[in-house]
């Protein structure tokens, strides 16, 4: 099946490819369903019916946007991102980790990447005229972004990351552990992005077969333990890492605001 990113030798690339099944998901939806009749309203007399011609026109223009210049640009950057941008996460507070070797092992929640890459997404393509101008209107943009990040978190779990065949996260780390099934949040909508990343320090010397072997079994005892965590305590640690990275960003603008000559 066509899919919008993909993981290759390592690296996640936007393809710019939509499937016509997860299409069709959204044209059967009541949103989407909406859409396409509001459509055929619109439009004049089609031979084989006006919302299928409405689908057919939609279909269409969405594969154009999805290859369209400025939105392929925005989207590459972003989904070649998605990773990097884990490193500043690591440093929210209350995250399970654990030290081996000098080196943190940290677990971070999906619906803390995705739902950064998820703003930067909406926030970079909505100055796209593009964009902007999907025939679908606000139902189909919010189906696009969604489909991108759907994508994007399946193509970390298909590269199967490990201590032995990493992928890199930023500026001294690399992912080593993916879960995609594990609930940090109550599943009650589409933005709950179950799941989550185990990262690994670099560190400056070498990573031994002792240490790997440390840390694949850490790994394991670390996601043994997550099951034992109630809902209550998932959503403290999300709330205390959301705001401890909130609290790090403002004394991160006050110092640069402060120390800028005058």
């Amino acid at each position: 099946m066509k899919a919008p990113v993909r993981s290759w030798h390592g690296q996640l690339k936007y393809t710019g490819h939509f499937s016509r099944e997860a299409y069709a998901v959204w044209a059967g939806s009541r949103d989407g369903a909406a859409s396409l009749d509001r459509l055929a309203a619109q439009g004049g007399f089609a031979l084989f019916g006006r919302k299928r011609a409405a689908d057919r026109r939609v279909w269409r223009q969405l594969n154009d946007v999805a290859r369209a210049d400025a939105v392929a640009t925005v989207l590459r950057r972003e989904v070649y991102s998605y990773l990097v941008r884990i490193d500043p996460l690591v440093y929210a507070e209350g995250l399970p980790s654990i030290m081996i070797d000098l080196r943190r092992l940290i677990v971070i929640p999906r619906v803390m990447v995705s739902g950064e890459a998820c703003r930067r997404m909406v926030r970079e393509l909505h100055v796209q005229p593009a964009f902007i101008g999907l025939p679908g209107g606000e139902s189909l943009r919010r189906w696009f972004v969604l489909t991108v990040l759907e994508s994007l978190a399946s193509s970390v779990v298909e590269a199967h990351p490990s201590v032995r065949h990493p992928l890199p996260a930023g500026d001294g780390w690399m992912v080593v552990g993916v879960n995609n099934e594990y609930q940090w949040q109550k599943p009650l909508h589409s933005l709950s992005w179950p799941g989550h990343y185990i990262v690994l320090e670099v560190g400056r010397a070498p990573l031994t077969r002792s240490i790997r072997s440390a840390v694949t079994g850490a790994i394991a005892g670390l996601e043994a333990s997550l099951p034992s965590l109630s809902y209550v305590d998932r959503t403290e640690i999300l709330k205390r890492a959301t705001e401890s990275l909130e609290r790090r960003s403002t004394t991160r603008r006050r110092h640069v605001r402060f120390s800028t000559p005058s």
